[in-house]
C-alpha cells in the first residue's frame, strides 16, 4: 500500500475561546489553506472534532509549506490561538478521498491521531515523523526555533514586519509605512527579521531536499 504525506493539527487551549468564534476564524484558516495549496493537497484539510483537522498532501515540502502557512496567518492575525502540528508520512490503506479527509483508514493516519493526542508538556508544537529520523528531528527543531523568534511579533505590526521580509530596503519599507529609515532598522534588528527569514529560507530546503528520498522508498 502507498503511503503520504498526512497533515494534522489542533487549537491549543480551544476551551478558552468563545466556541462560535473559534469555529468560524478556524473554518476561513483552513478553508484559505485549501485554496492556497489546491495544487498539492491530495485530500483536503478538514475539521474532524471541531479543533482539529486532518488532510493528506502530495509532498514533505507541501506539508512544511502549510505548517508555515498557517503560522504566518496566526502573525497576521487571521486566528487567535496557537495550533499544534504533526506532519506523519504512512501508510494509508484505503482510497484517497479527493473530497473531505474522511472515510480513509491505514496506520499512517492511525499513528498521526496517536501523535496529535500526545499532550506532554515538553511535546514540541512542531512533530514530524520521517523514515528518515535525523531530517524529522532537524526539522521539528527548526520550525520551534523560527516561529520562536515570532514570539514579540504583534498583529497590529504585521503588514510592516511582512514587508521587511520580502525587501531589504528600510528606506522603501520606512516610506510606505510612515516611519523612519532607522525606526525600521530597529524593528528588523529587535523582532529577528533576517533570522526568521534565514531559518524559513533552511526549513523549505531541507523539506524539498527530503522529498524524492521518501517516495522512492
Amino acid at each position: 500500500m502507498p503511503n503520504y504525506f498526512v497533515v494534522m493539527a489542533d487549537v491549543i487551549a480551544s476551551r478558552s475561546r468563545e466556541p462560535q468564534q473559534l469555529m468560524g476564524e478556524f473554518e476561513n484558516l483552513v478553508g484559505t489553506a485549501n485554496s492556497f495549496f489546491s495544487e498539492g493537497i491530495l485530500s483536503p484539510l478538514t475539521i474532524t472534532l471541531g479543533d482539529e483537522f486532518q488532510g493528506v498532501v502530495s509532498t514533505l515540502l507541501d506539508a512544511v509549506k502549510v505548517v508555515v502557512w498557517l503560522e504566518e496567518a496566526r502573525l497576521r492575525g487571521n486566528f487567535g490561538s496557537q495550533l499544534r502540528y504533526v506532519v506523519h508520512y504512512g501508510e494509508i490503506t484505503t482510497p484517497l478521498n479527493p473530497q473531505l479527509a474522511y472515510g480513509m483508514l491505514g496506520p499512517g493516519l492511525a499513528e498521526a491521531r496517536e501523535e496529535l493526542a500526545d499532550k506532554s508538556r515538553k511535546r514540541s508544537r512542531f512533530r514530524i515523523e520521517l523514515p528518515d529520523r535525523r531530517l524529522a528531528s532537524q526539522l521539528s527543531k527548526l520550525l520551534e526555533v523560527m516561529f520562536a523568534l515570532t514570539r514579540d511579533w504583534k498583529c497590529e505590526d504585521a503588514s510592516l514586519l511582512f514587508d521587511m521580509l520580502q525587501s531589504q530596503n528600510n528606506e522603501a519599507v520606512a516610506v510606505s509605512h510612515g516611519k523612519n529609515r532607522s525606526q525600521v532598522w530597529k524593528r528588523r534588528r529587535n523582532l529577528y527579521v533576517d533570522e526568521y527569514a534565514s531559518l524559513k529560507d533552511v526549513v523549505l530546503e531541507l523539506s524539498e531536499e527530503g522529498v524524492i528520498p521518501f517516495l522512492n522508498r
